[in-house]
């Protein structure tokens, strides 16, 4: 089953119980699901992962997304690299810093994720990286994006 993702809200944790609550109608439902089959396939057993709601990167002028883009040509342009194969040279970089990934279950290969899908610290992760790259590759960065 496919890794989802929802916004709860913590209402309680005493003597090793959370409550959580949750007034979208869409994630009630998949939660729902998800329990029934953890109720009858796992015996009750979920894996959860929890971190704080960050918000998503930024897309407007002057965000995120700019700035490693931004970056990402300036490095391809300098280099003469493809710009996917700095993307993913970078994504992978920032691994370390704790960039989100998935497994392959076929090959058993990490496959960094998709910036569509990141949030402000993990780009931050690929703005840290573009500045490394860049500082061990001697590029001075355009300072539009910084």
């Amino acid at each position: 089953m496919e890794k989802k993702k929802a916004i709860l809200h913590v209402d309680s944790f005493q003597n090793g119980l959370v409550t959580f609550s949750v007034s979208d109608f869409g994630v009630r439902a998949m939660l729902s699901n998800l329990f029934e089959l953890c109720w009858g396939k796992y015996g009750g057993y979920v894996k959860l992962e929890l971190s704080p709601p960050y918000k998503p990167r930024t897309t407007t002028v002057g965000g995120q997304n700019r700035h490693i883009w931004g970056h990402i040509q300036q490095i391809a342009q300098e280099t003469g690299n493809e710009l996917a194969d700095v993307e993913e040279a970078i994504k992978e970089r920032a691994l370390k810093r704790g960039y989100p990934r998935k497994i392959n279950q076929l090959t058993g290969r990490i496959k960094p994720a998709s910036m569509t899908t990141i949030n402000t610290v993990e780009a931050g992760y690929l703005i840290d990286e573009l500045h490394q790259l860049a500082a061990e590759l001697e590029i001075t960065l355009d300072e539009g994006y910084d």
